[in-house]
């Protein structure tokens, strides 16, 4: 992934530029809808944000989702504004692409610090590599598994122990563990 930011973008500082404010994770959770913003979630801890263009009050991307997808954010003052090609986007929803887009230009996506470099010619970041790049995988999964209702985690964790001996075995472990420490917790009579 490569991110160019042009003017005083706030990093290595305290202050919030306006697209910060406008796009901050938890509006852009309550503005997509809880599925519509875990869709986005995994998008950018994929890594499928690319050709991300950041200024203070705006901010253009593409998202790689079954083909490429041009975003654009701004903080406007009568509030935060998205377009984007795919069919909700051209509607005006604030679709997943957006909700990609929105994590990664704010840096609420977790993007690596390490992995920057300043840009000689234009004086802005540049940023290669994607997000998570030690195991975007488990970093989606850890994404998906902390906001699933509980009820879904048990039943998508016993169907796959169902699925696979090893994970059923692990579970077992853990089951037998806790249940060990549960006993060992009441106070003996």
């Amino acid at each position: 992934m490569i991110i160019s930011v042009s003017g005083d973008n706030g990093h290595g500082g305290d202050a919030v530029t306006p697209l910060e404010a406008a796009f901050e994770e938890r509006a852009c959770a309550q503005r997509a809808g809880t599925g519509v913003f875990i869709e986005g979630v995994n998008l950018a801890l994929l890594g499928r944000v690319e050709q991300l263009r950041i200024r203070p009050t705006n901010a253009s991307g593409t998202v790689e989702d079954d083909g490429p997808h041009e975003v654009r954010l701004e903080a406007a003052d009568d509030g935060p504004r998205t377009g984007c090609t795919c069919p909700e986007g051209a509607t005006g929803s604030f679709c997943r692409h957006a909700v990609a887009v929105a994590l990664v230009a704010t840096g609420s996506a977790g993007l690596a610090e390490d992995d920057e470099d300043v840009d000689e010619e234009t004086g802005g970041i540049i940023v290669e590599g994607s997000l998570f790049a030690d195991d975007p995988v488990h970093a989606a999964m850890r994404v998906f598994l902390s906001r699933v209702p509980r009820a879904e985690l048990v039943e998508t964790l016993l169907d796959a122990a169902d699925e696979n001996d090893a994970v059923a075995d692990a579970l077992w472990e853990a089951t037998v563990a806790w249940h060990g420490r549960q006993h060992g917790a009441e106070p003996s009579t």
